[in-house]
């Protein structure tokens, strides 16, 4: 909740991140896979008392847990994955978010209920799931922040998506590094990391869609940062007051 929440709600409510794998944004503690986190916390109520962005709520949406995350997230079977998920349930991610958690958050919080104040959130496989139901349900999210995608999940079949799509969100945030498999050594002149790649192949679809405006698009591509929370972390505030602009 933003500062001063129960003393002064705003007047027509809050704009909202919903964030997926939201064990890894608050606290580390509670981290399904390293010992670290967003600070989704910090950084927003440093951000609001600067003025920097305006008020806001955060939702972090849990994920099933490490076992059964993947079987979440995925919509399509990942042949990469050891061992794959030959029938995964992503598909019904984006009905989950329009039927539960969206029509929870507005009927118990202050949240401003339409399209271009909500904002979805996620990494890697939450950022696929992100992306996946924001072309799903077109409608119920006005803007994504996308961390390290996995967008080469069956052939990069949502980006094929993305580009057939009639409707796009009106602002996306795409954050990348250039070592994103965590390699020893690293050139940060190297940008053919697949991860890299298909952010790329994103901005540009989304670049070429008639209609959407050129200030609508973030691409952010970290010389030699890594496929992790800290990554993440740091890069957070410039992509908040990217989405959430006063």
């Amino acid at each position: 909740m933003p500062p001063q929440y129960d003393k002064k709600m705003k007047k027509g409510g809050y704009p909202v991140l919903y964030q997926n794998d939201g064990q890894n944004l608050f606290d580390e503690a509670d981290s399904i896979f390293n010992k670290a986190e967003w600070k989704v916390d910090e950084t927003v109520y440093d951000l609001i008392a600067r003025g920097e962005i305006p008020p806001i709520i955060v939702v972090g949406i849990d994920n099933a847990g490490k076992k059964m995350r993947a079987n979440e997230y995925l919509p399509w079977e990942d042949e990469f994955l050891s061992p794959p998920i030959p029938d995964p349930k992503g598909a019904l991610y984006p009905e989950f978010l329009e039927k539960e958690v969206i029509p929870f958050i507005e009927s118990k919080y202050p949240a401003q209920k339409k399209r271009q104040a909500r904002v979805l959130g996620g990494s890697s496989y939450g950022a696929l799931i992100a992306l996946y139901s924001a072309l799903e349900k077109p409608d119920l999210f006005g803007s994504l922040l996308l961390e390290s995608p996995s967008f080469y999940v069956n052939d990069a079949k949502v980006l094929a998506m993305a580009e057939s799509a009639e409707k796009l969100p009106l602002k996306v945030y795409l954050g990348v590094g250039t070592n994103e498999g965590g390699k020893r050594e690293c050139d940060p002149e190297d940008e053919s990391f697949e991860a890299v790649v298909d952010v790329k192949r994103l901005a540009l679809i989304v670049k070429k869609k008639s209609g959407f405006d050129a200030g609508g698009l973030k691409v952010v591509i970290e010389p030699c940062a890594t496929h992790h929370e800290d990554a993440w972390a740091g890069r957070l505030p410039e992509a908040l007051k990217f989405l959430f602009p006063y």
